[in-house]
C-alpha cells in the first residue's frame, strides 16, 4: 500500500518535466550539437532560452541571457520579442548563429508551431541588430534543418 502512494505521489512531479532539444555550437567546427535538457514547470519558452544562453562548458551559444522580453503562440505562429540592449553588440556570424540556434532548437520541441517571427521591443524591424533580415516569418519547411553548410 505505501509504494502505491508513493507511485501516485510521484507521478505529478513526472508529469510537469519535459525532456527538450536544444542547439548549441560546437566552437571548433561551428556545427550544431543537440543536448537533451529537462525542463520541469509551467512557461518552458522562457527557461528554453535561458538554457539555451547557458551552454555547456564544452561548447558555445550565440544566444544572450535575458534576450527574450516575450513571446506569443497564435494558431501555428510564433512571435518573439527580443530586447534590443541584448543584441547591439552582435556581428553577422553572432547574428546569423543566434537565428540558426533558435530556430532550430523551437522547430526541434514546438511540433506546432509552423514559422516564426522576431519582433525588437515589441517593433517589427528591418534587421535582427545590423545584418540578418527579420521583416519576413522563417518557415519551419525551411528551417527545421540545421541551414548552415559549411565548405570544404
Amino acid at each position: 500500500m505505501r509504494w502505491k502512494l508513493l507511485l501516485l505521489l510521484l507521478i505529478p512531479i513526472d508529469l510537469l518535466a519535459m525532456k527538450l532539444m536544444v542547439c548549441y555550437i560546437d566552437p571548433v567546427s561551428l556545427n550544431p550539437v543537440l543536448k537533451t535538457v529537462e525542463v520541469e514547470g509551467d512557461n518552458f519558452i522562457l527557461k528554453l532560452f535561458d538554457i539555451l544562453a547557458s551552454p555547456p562548458q564544452d561548447l558555445m551559444s550565440f544566444v544572450p541571457q535575458g534576450v527574450l522580453r516575450a513571446y506569443f503562440i497564435v494558431d501555428n505562429i510564433m512571435i518573439l520579442d527580443l530586447d534590443e540592449e541584448k543584441l547591439e553588440n552582435m556581428d553577422f556570424l553572432s547574428e546569423r548563429y543566434f537565428i540558426h540556434t533558435v530556430l532550430y532548437t523551437i522547430f526541434n520541441n514546438l511540433k506546432t508551431v509552423n514559422v516564426v517571427y522576431f519582433t525588437i521591443n515589441e517593433e517589427r524591424r528591418r534587421v535582427l541588430a545590423n545584418y540578418v533580415d527579420i521583416r519576413y516569418g522563417f518557415p519551419r519547411r525551411i528551417w527545421e534543418e540545421w541551414p548552415v553548410k559549411r565548405m570544404k
